[in-house]
């Protein structure tokens, strides 16, 4: 497999849309007792440090100042809070879509998808069990150093994110014949022709074995998922103010057996995003 290295792209307009999603289903799907089950196969870093110039400045770099707004969106407040010393604006100064208001003081922390997840366990206090993969010698660093400072720290020993280094694609299938089924997110790089039909047999190897399946791909690409049956939101980026370069949107699908918490899942994910849209459509007008 080719290398991919996504520092460049972190915080870009599909990273808000793809962590916006994810973080609404993974909220959604807590157990009762408070357990979240995950699975990625392909996770990245823990986090990015944002400066510019970067991909960032159209995606999350004209949300920033928005942030207020959007503390009711779990991957939002993250920001905030993983950002106290960047307030996205003065206290007397009034929200202009688009504004960063003067260059960022600091870098910026962006977290990856499976740190977002981490932040949103600890943050509901759940039993968070992740197993991520990723081939990349950096990534696992990375994700070592996370793991040292997180123990050193105590803050929040019921959370496991075990690290593997090697294929995504046969160590997340290797992950579904143990119970219980939880949450996958499937975020290929697509570097390589193979990636399509190896995630496509994931997903659906994945729906089988009762798992909900989140798969993300941008608008213009063709690495859609085939398979039927799959509920997809789509976000072009220039309806809401994003700039998304070359690409005019990004789209999420997700994939699970027909039951009353898919449904339910499917319901919130809608009455979501519409919130969302409309808070990015009011702030442009």
């Amino acid at each position: 497999m080719g290398h991919y290295d996504h520092r460049v792209h972190a915080g870009n307009a599909g990273d808000v849309w793809k962590h916006f999603l994810l973080l609404e289903a993974a909220d959604c799907l807590l157990d009762p007792d408070g357990r979240l089950v995950y699975a990625e196969s392909h996770v990245g870093r823990p986090d990015y440090s944002l400066r510019a110039p970067g991909d960032w400045e159209g995606g999350i770099g004209k949300i920033r100042p928005l942030l207020p707004s959007l503390k009711n969106f779990c991957y939002f407040d993250i920001l905030a809070d993983l950002n106290p010393g960047n307030p996205p604006l003065a206290p007397s100064s009034k929200p202009v879509f688009g504004s960063i208001s003067g260059p960022i003081s600091k870098s910026f922390l962006y977290p990856g998808s499976a740190r977002l997840i981490y932040e949103l366990a600890k943050r509901r206090a759940a039993k968070l069990e992740a197993d991520v993969w990723d081939n990349d010698l950096d990534v696992a660093s990375s994700w070592e150093n996370f793991s040292q400072v997180a123990k050193s720290s105590g803050s929040f020993l019921p959370a496991r994110i075990a690290f593997h280094q090697g294929d995504g694609f046969l160590g997340v299938l290797s992950r579904l014949s143990r119970p219980p089924a939880g949450l996958i997110f499937i975020d290929p790089p697509y570097i390589n022709p193979e990636d399509v039909r190896l995630a496509e047999k994931l997903l659906r190897r994945a729906r089988e074995m009762g798992w909900i399946v989140l798969w993300w791909y941008m608008m213009d690409m063709k690495t859609a998922p085939a398979q039927s049956g799959l509920e997809t939101f789509e976000l072009h980026f220039a309806e809401v103010g994003l700039d998304g370069e070359r690409w005019k949107g990004a789209v999420v699908a997700i994939a699970g057996a027909k039951s009353e918490r898919f449904s339910h899942l499917l319901s919130h994910m809608h009455r979501q995003i519409k919130n969302f849209i409309r808070i990015l459509k009011l702030e442009q007008s």
